[in-house]
């Protein structure tokens, strides 16, 4: 008996789901660059009483209460995606440092029996991050 052609009921799916396996291999970036942004990106700045509230809310939000310390970054998205590229500078184990300042508010565990809180502290300053195909993945501390 001879072989009959590709049954088109078939045929349709099989091609969707090789479409949606070459799409997804091909950004391998948007699930780091996603972590990252939650973690540390808030603009326009949520709005708090005070800088140790805001942190205390912020990562409680965020789902990383209990962190020793964490920074959100008050910028847009595309000023921090230029340190990546052409508004970075390159720096020692493939990190990059920002040209210019940032508006951020660092969270810093403070250690109390009763409750888990955090100190606040609003800075301008300069940050350091890790990029993955020109996608910021990671955020350098700075105490």
């Amino acid at each position: 008996m001879a072989l009959r052609g590709p049954c088109p009921a078939l045929l349709l799916p099989l091609i969707l789901l090789a479409a949606c396996l070459v799409l997804a291999s091909g950004q391998p970036w948007i699930e780091p660059n996603f972590m990252f942004l939650r973690k540390h990106v808030d603009y326009p700045k949520t709005n708090a009483p005070n800088a140790n509230a805001y942190c205390n809310m912020m990562m409680q939000i965020r789902g990383i209460y209990g962190k020793a310390v964490n920074t959100f970054i008050h910028e847009p998205v595309s000023k921090i995606n230029s340190i990546c590229k052409e508004g970075g500078t390159p720096k020692i184990g493939g990190l990059r440092e920002s040209k210019v300042e940032f508006s951020i508010t660092q969270c810093v565990f403070e250690p109390n029996p009763l409750s888990i809180s955090y100190i606040g502290i609003v800075k301008n300053r300069k940050i350091i991050i890790g990029c993955w195909n020109l996608y910021p993945v990671y955020y350098l501390e700075q105490i």
